[in-house]
This record gives C-alpha cells, structure tokens and sequence, in this order.
C-alpha cells in the first residue's frame, strides 16, 4: 500500500508541476520589427487598348433641299444643336457625300471637279455654332444643277483628353487616325474605325 501511495504521490507532483509550468505569465512589450522584404520587380506593361466612339457620332444619310439649282451657287444649311463652339474649337467634323444616293460613289468634302485643268465645280461645307448648324454648298462654273439622288453625311469626332501638348485638339485627332491608318478622305475607313453604320 505504501509503494501505491507513492506511486499516487509521484503522479499528483507530476501533475502539478505540469500544470504550473503550463501557465501563461502576462503578455511581454513587442519586439523590434523585422527590415522590409526586397521589392519585387514590376510586371511589363500590357498594350494600350484601341480608342473608343463613345463619343463620335455620324448622321443619318440627309437628302439636301437646294437653296438654287440650275445657278452657279447653291447651298443647304442643317440644324444641329451638337454642334457647339466647342466642337468647332477642338474636335474634328467631317463630311460626306454620296452622289447618287446608292452608295457606290461616296467622296468627302471638300471635294472638286476639274475639266481641262480648271475646277468646273466644287462642294465644301461649313459648320457654325451661333446658328448650330452644317452648311454644305456649291459652286459651279456653269449652270448647274445637283443630282437628285445626291445624299450627305457628317461625322463629328469630338476632343479626347490631349496628351500631345505640341498639337491642338484638332490636329491631334487627325494625327491619331493617320497613325492608326485611317485615311479621313475614305468614308468606309472612317465608318469602320468608329464602328459605325
């Protein structure tokens, strides 16, 4: 009995040493932080996405109401209240013409037409903001008189953000799309670029 009261004992200062060892004191101050790990290397950077057409907006095919046919001059003005100072000032409008209506001959304007070395007759156009309209005319060496069929069509592509400081707003638009091979003179190059219809 007395081998078993102390093994009983031997089990019981086991335990309580155990117990009193196993006990957590109150929590130190922190230590000294660690040096900073080494940066890592910045990745490559990834390739400009293209330009959107949020912005840029081409008319409906417009029928033109001549102020004169069988004259010399003749013009059509087309309200338009996007047409503002500031799209004058820094964005780019462009026009164009389909002469029969069928798209099969569309050209932009300014657009002339010579005949033995002399310009016989000439389209252009105009926009103004205090009347926030388009102005499209004519003139002729001859009488003349417009086709019928012939339709107009504007595209106004407004300013972005200007990162080139040595361009104004204008010239870099124009800049951007001969740099992405837009020639501005080709209606379907143009239309295609922007997604348009």
């Amino acid at each position: 009995m007395r081998l078993l009261n102390l093994r009983f004992m031997y089990v019981l200062l086991i335990a309580l040493i155990t117990g009193f060892a196993a006990c957590e004191g109150p929590e130190g101050p922190p230590g000294p932080a660690g040096e900073d790990g080494i940066d890592g290397i910045d990745g490559v950077d990834g390739q400009d996405g293209e330009d959107g057409n949020a912005n840029v907006i081409a008319s409906d095919w417009i029928t033109p109401a001549w102020s004169a046919t069988n004259s010399t001059y003749g013009y059509f003005r087309y309200p338009d209240t996007l047409i503002t100072e500031d799209l004058i000032n820094t964005g780019v409008l462009l026009s164009y013409a389909d002469w029969t209506g069928l798209g099969q001959y569309i050209y932009a304007l300014p657009f002339s037409f010579e005949s033995n070395g002399t310009v016989s007759l000439c389209y252009n156009f105009y926009s103004t903001s205090s009347e926030k309209s388009i102005m499209w005319w004519f003139s002729a060496e001859n009488n003349y008189t417009p086709n019928s069929g012939m339709k107009l069509r504007y595209v106004i592509i407004p300013a972005s953000n200007s990162s080139d400081k040595a361009l104004n707003p204008q010239q870099e638009i124009l800049y951007n799309l001969d740099k992405a091979g837009v020639d501005v003179n080709d209606y379907y190059q143009v239309m295609n670029y922007f997604g348009l219809d």
